[in-house]
């Protein structure tokens, strides 16, 4: 039986993935910061280490016995005072784990990225492989890049790596900023959520968490070293994607379209003042100049090599609202 490492394992995708390892009879090695994490995880074959990717030591110890490792871990929040913390975890970190990993023989390795690496799309959805038509937008997106530059250098060298860019992940799970699908889809049915990213019409991809769970392991049963995979789901308008949420819910809220260069001038405003008083914006105006641009992603080639599939937005809305039905 494999012994897998999962970093960011007691992440919202993560926590998902070592339980299905687990339930397989898999032993899983989780490496997190947190002590406090570790009665997440009651199951016996799940062995929690105490550390941080930034560390070469702990994630040695972290690593050793093991012949398969899962990357999620990372610096994912949508801002930071100091922007180095992106390349601290996302490029360092990152490469802290591949050098163990080479010296200690590991067999293959599955990297979480992101599908904010892709180009944004034109009325065809952007592919793995569709040049990058405008510059990133922000510092996350940026290190991820780095990133996967850093792990195409490695596969130069021998190790076998698979890269899987999910998008917009949403469902059950903590609700928290990696999860910000879910919060949106909770504050609308709480009556909470009354606003709609400019005219609405632009796009975005959407997928189901377990979707995305599924899709790594397949990256790792199926995946090409030094390939790229989106694991996506179905693309939405905004305007679709409140529609599909009141017809969830049974809600209808009244959603004012707020013009986008009125939005990056409220960002502006709410990140000058995080940097004053020392809160988390909620948003900034990196994020919002994405909204000028649609979003769509094909996930055919995951679809073709890995045999990846991904549940109807319809139908994992439901299973999402069910979730928040029974925590509430």
């Amino acid at each position: 039986m494999r012994c897998y490492l999962i970093t960011g394992g007691t992440g919202f995708i993560g926590q998902r993935l070592v339980r299905l390892l687990s339930d397989t009879g898999a032993t899983v090695h989780v490496l997190s910061r947190s002590i406090a994490k570790k009665e997440m995880f009651p199951e016996p074959g799940v062995h929690f280490f105490i550390g941080d990717i930034r560390d070469p030591g702990s994630v040695e110890k972290a690593m050793k016995g093991c012949t398969h490792i899962y990357h999620l871990a990372g610096y994912a929040r949508g801002w930071a005072r100091d922007k180095n913390i992106y390349f601290e975890y996302n490029v360092r970190g990152t490469e802290n784990l591949l050098k163990t990993a080479r010296t200690l023989g590991v067999e293959k390795l599955v990297y979480t990225s992101t599908a904010g690496v892709i180009s944004p799309s034109s009325e065809v959805p952007a592919t793995e492989d569709m040049p990058r038509t405008v510059p990133f937008f922000t510092p996350y997106e940026v290190s991820k890049y780095q990133a996967e530059q850093t792990i195409l250098e490695y596969v130069r060298q021998g190790l076998n790596i698979v890269i899987t860019n999910p998008p917009r992940v949403f469902g059950p799970g903590p609700l928290d900023e990696n999860n910000a699908v879910t919060e949106i889809i909770l504050k609308y049915k709480q009556g909470k959520w009354h606003w709609m990213p400019g005219s609405g019409k632009r796009y975005g991809n959407y997928v189901y968490v377990d979707d995305v769970v599924n899709g790594l392991i397949l990256a790792m049963e199926k995946g090409k070293a030094g390939e790229r995979y989106i694991l996506g789901g179905e693309n939405l308008s905004y305007l679709r994607f409140f529609q599909e949420i009141s017809l969830a819910t049974g809600r209808k809220n009244v959603l004012l379209p707020v013009p986008l260069p009125v939005m990056l001038g409220i960002s502006w405003g709410i990140t000058a003042g995080a940097r004053i008083f020392n809160y988390h914006p909620l948003i900034t105006p990196e994020w919002v100049k994405k909204y000028f641009f649609d979003w769509k992603l094909s996930s055919e080639k995951a679809q073709r090599e890995l045999g990846y599939q991904y549940t109807p937005f319809r139908e994992a809305l439901q299973k999402t609202v069910r979730f928040l039905d029974n925590r509430s």
